[in-house]
This record gives C-alpha cells, sequence and structure tokens, in this order.
C-alpha cells in the first residue's frame, strides 16, 4: 500500500503555565529537530521474581515513550522551539501527534500501513529492570522522512532511538548527512549498546562523521571501543567525535573534548521512582544549554543532571502534563 507523507502538527502558541511570557517561550531563539523513535511504552511494577509466577497486584502503565518522543517532550517542557520527526502505525497517528502536541512539540511523524508502531515493555521489581522491545515503525524511520525545511531551520538536530539506529551503518549515515544538510550543530544518542554490537563497533564509529556530540552511557562507550577502562574508551571516541559526554547513573557524567583531560560532574541527588526516560532527559537538558553556551560544557551537564533528577521522580519517560 502506498506510503503517506509526514503529518505537521498545527497548533496555536501556547503550552503549559510557566512556558509563555508576553506571547514568547521563555528562551525563544533556538530550534530543535529530534529525529528518532516514538513508541507505546507498557511500563509494570511487580513482585514477580521469575516466569511462572501469576501477580495480581502487578501495576500497569501505559505511555507514550520513545527515545525521539521523550527528549522532544523534555525539551518542550523546557520551553524550547521544537519540532519531531518518526514513525508510528497507521491507527496511531493522532494519539501520538497529540501527546506530542501537549508537551509543546510539532510532530512530523509518518506511518507505514503494514507496520504497526513499536512498543517497549518495561518490567521492575525489587532487583531490578528489564526491557523488551518492538521496533515497529521506528525501525523503518531513515533520512527520507526528515523534511528538508525542517533541517534548515534547526540549530540542532538530535538523533535518537535504538530502533531507528538498528537499521544499519549505512542508515544511520545517511541520517547524520541529512541533519547536515542545514547549519545545525548534530548529536547522536547511540541508546543501545546491543545495537552497537549488532551495527558493528567499527562500522559503527565510521558512520559517524559529522557528529559534534556524542552522548553514550557507560556500557555503550565501552561498546563501542571494545575497551574496558571508561576514560580510556571517552579518548577514543574522541578521535571521530570532538564533544562525548558518557551518562554513567548515579555516577554522574564523563566529558571528553579532544585534547583535554576528561572532565567529571556528579549527578544531582534523586529520589528514583522510575529509571526510563532519565537518559533522554539529561540530553534535553544538557542541548537546550549546551545550544545557548557551547563553550560551558560543564554548566550544560550539570543541567542536564538536573532534569534527569527531576525524570527520575516519576513513573514513564516524559514530563507530567
Amino acid at each position: 500500500m502506498p506510503q503517506e507523507g509526514s503529518v505537521p502538527v498545527s497548533r496555536p502558541e501556547h503550552t503549559r503555565a510557566g512556558r509563555v511570557v508576553a506571547g514568547r517561550r521563555r528562551g525563544a531563539g533556538k530550534r530543535f529537530l529530534v529525529v528518532g523513535d516514538v513508541l507505546d511504552g507498557v511500563l509494570v511494577q511487580t513482585t514477580a521474581q521469575g516466569m511462572g509466577v501469576h501477580d495480581p497486584a502487578a501495576v500497569i502503565r501505559h505511555r507514550p515513550t520513545g527515545a525521539g518522543g521523550n527528549t522532544a517532550a523534555w525539551l518542550g517542557w523546557l520551553g524550547a522551539e521544537v519540532d519531531v520527526v518518526g514513525r508510528v502505525g497507521v491507527d496511531d497517528v493522532y494519539r501520538h501527534e497529540r501527546a506530542l502536541e501537549d508537551a509543546g512539540v510539532r510532530a512530523h511523524l509518518r506511518y507505514d500501513a503494514m507496520t504497526s508502531t513499536g512498543v517497549v515493555v518495561s518490567v521492575r521489581n525489587d532487583h531490578g529492570r528489564t526491557a523488551m522491545s518492538d521496533p515497529g515503525a521506528s525501525g523503518k524511520t531513515s533520512a527520507v522522512d526528515v523534511p528538508p525545511s525542517v533541517v534548515a531551520r534547526a540549530d540542532i538536530v538530535h538523533l535518537t532511538g535504538a530502533a531507528m539506529l538498528g537499521g544499519g551503518a549505512e542508515r544511520l549515515a545517511e541520517l547524520i548527512a541529512c541533519a547536515r544538510t542545514g547549519p545545525a550543530r548534530v548529536s547522536l544518542d547511540p541508546s543501545s549498546a546491543a545495537m552497537i554490537d549488532a551495527v558493528g563497533a567499527s562500522r559503527f564509529l565510521d558512520a559517524m562523521t559529522g557528529v559534534d556530540v556524542l552522548f553514550p552511557s557507560r556500557q555503550e562507550a565501552l561498546a563501542l571501543t571494545g575497551l574496558t577502562d571508561v576514560d580510556a574508551a571517552v579518548r577514543r571516541i574522541t578521535a571521530v567525535v570532538p564533544l562525548v559526554v558518557v551518562t554513567a547513573g548515579a555516577d554522574g557524567v564523563l566529558i571528553g573534548r579532544r585534547g583535554r583531560s576528561v572532565q567529571r560532574v556528579p549527578a544531582t541527588p534523586a529520589t528514583v521512582v522510575d529509571a526510563i526516560g532519565a537518559g533522554d532527559a539529561f540530553v534535553a537538558g544538557f542541548l537546550r544549554a549546551w545550544a545557548t553556551d557551547p563553550v560551558r560544557v560543564g554548566a550544560a551537564a550539570r543541567e542536564g543532571t538536573r532534569v534527569a533528577a527531576r525524570a527520575l521522580g516519576f513513573v514513564g519517560g516524559r514530563p507530567p502534563v
């Protein structure tokens, strides 16, 4: 069946209380484009300790999620002008557009009539969390889905999402080349050590030519380099990407810049209710600050940890509406 084109959201200039001052959003001036996963989330809190256990008291919530949607929503929450490009199932376009609009985001969603919306299932118990995902439509997101006019007006283009980036090194390189057709700086979140292994670390690194800042987790930084020491991994990656910002959970953030020593920024103390989306929130906080002042990287990282701490305080990967 034919594939429909991108669907821009047309909405009045308004958002939640505190976002508009004298008809303009706070800090207006920089524009962000996020290209990535827009997914459905099934979040399960259970007492079950293994397979074959029935838990009639489990708490199960359905939330819109996905790294692209989450990062865009947090940027909108911070008052930024932000567009998001992604793919969902044909029956879910309006629902996801509305959720993103409520977060202050302009959505450009395409659908494939033969593919459903991707889904991530997160199961938490007293011992930790297990996540399972089905990429669905997000796994087909590519450079052809990105409107050139949206790239042309962006100051920063951020690429994120394991489903999207799992399409291979060629697709990744095409997305980066697309992002560089405008004046924007380009950021990338590798999103998954498993995706790096599937693509191949060397091919993943080779494809990142043109990226200005990379946001790997500790595990992803090690997977990209094959090293066991994260500081050495950061230094290795800066040979390809000039700025590397490694998120390490409660251990804070490591910042690597080409030709400089690795800098550490502590995490902001937080009460952890749910860790889903905390990394996406960190990226939003960092990019929002870095877009305005690219020299003060440490300050941008501290802002990222502040937003991540906020995200840890409630269930789901997006800010409360």
